[in-house]
Parts: structure tokens; C-alpha cells; sequence
């Protein structure tokens, strides 16, 4: 009995951390399912917790993503609507942040998924080097060179990206 309430005192401490990083990578249907699949394993193997449950679990639920991923080939998550209001002035505003913002989600998508993954573990799940190294099954020597040239590799992506869109709006001046 001490070990269910061990387990539940986990669930309920770490669901919406573990919640939110399955919704940022599958649609919410599936990370419902996923959740599932996370603490059922997470409750098979509490006896293998050593340390800090959440890189524990964002691990489970890495190989539970890439399992879902993987069983249904060709699912893409849909990029959030973005809704600007108030004055010409900040709606403007609102739909140049909402542009780079889209720029920035679409040079993340075509990184490398382990440079994305490096990524994301720290900018969106705020994990440290050494917890994001666990989870990505690393150590975090080569996770601090892997999040290096990921960081690179997406501030390349993204000055293409500005570069390709300055010179198609130089081009409509032209005309």
C-alpha cells in the first residue's frame, strides 16, 4: 500500500509537466493515450527511480512519442492559431510576431528531431543540461555539444529564412 501512495503522490506532483511535454509533441487525442502508456510504465518501474522523477518520466515519455510516432507515420501536430486585436497599429505588431513566430516554429520542425529534441528539453521543458543529457540518454558533455550546434544549426535556419523573406520582399519593391 505505502508503494501506491508513493506512486500517486508521483502522479499527481508531475501529470501536467508530463502532460504538457506529450501535447507539445502529439495531437491531444494521442497525448491523452500516451499519458497513460507514461504512468503505466512509470508505476512498473517506481522501483527503478533513482533521484529527480522528471527527467525519469520525460524519458518514459520520450519512448512512449516515439512509439506513437512511429505507429502512426505521417501525423503532424497542427501550429496553434494565433488571434491579434486592438488598434491597426498593434494588430500590425501582433501579425509580425505572429509571422516569426510561425518562421521560427518552421525552422525548428526541419532541424534534425535530436537537435529539436535538445532543444525543447531546455527551452520548453526547463530542464537543466544534466537532466535533459538523462533524458535524451546521453552524457552531458555530448548533450552540451549535441544543444550547441542544435542552437547553431536553428540560428542558420532562421537566417535563411529572414534572408529568403528580405529578398522576396525586395523583389515585390522592384516591381
Amino acid at each position: 500500500m505505502e508503494e501506491w501512495g508513493r506512486f500517486e503522490e508521483l502522479y499527481q506532483v508531475y501529470r501536467l509537466p508530463v502532460f504538457r511535454y506529450l501535447c507539445r509533441r502529439l495531437p491531444r487525442d494521442q497525448a491523452e493515450d500516451a499519458m497513460s502508456e507514461v504512468f503505466a510504465a512509470a508505476w512498473a518501474g517506481t522501483h527503478r527511480l533513482r533521484g529527480d522523477p522528471l527527467p525519469w518520466l520525460y524519458g518514459i515519455a520520450r519512448h512512449t512519442v516515439s512509439r506513437f510516432l512511429r505507429n502512426t507515420a505521417g501525423a503532424e501536430r497542427a501550429d496553434e492559431a494565433a488571434r491579434g486585436g486592438g488598434d491597426e497599429s498593434s494588430h500590425r505588431a501582433a501579425e509580425h510576431e505572429v509571422v516569426d513566430r510561425m518562421d521560427a516554429l518552421r525552422a525548428l520542425r526541419e532541424l534534425d528531431p535530436r537537435d529539436r529534441e535538445a532543444l525543447l528539453l531546455i527551452a520548453w521543458e526547463g530542464l537543466g543540461v544534466r537532466d535533459a543529457a538523462r533524458v535524451a540518454g546521453c552524457s552531458s558533455g555530448a548533450f552540451t555539444v549535441r544543444l550547441h550546434r542544435a542552437r547553431r544549426r536553428l540560428e542558420k535556419a532562421m537566417d535563411e529564412r529572414s534572408g529568403a523573406v528580405n529578398a522576396a520582399g525586395q523583389e515585390g519593391i522592384r516591381r
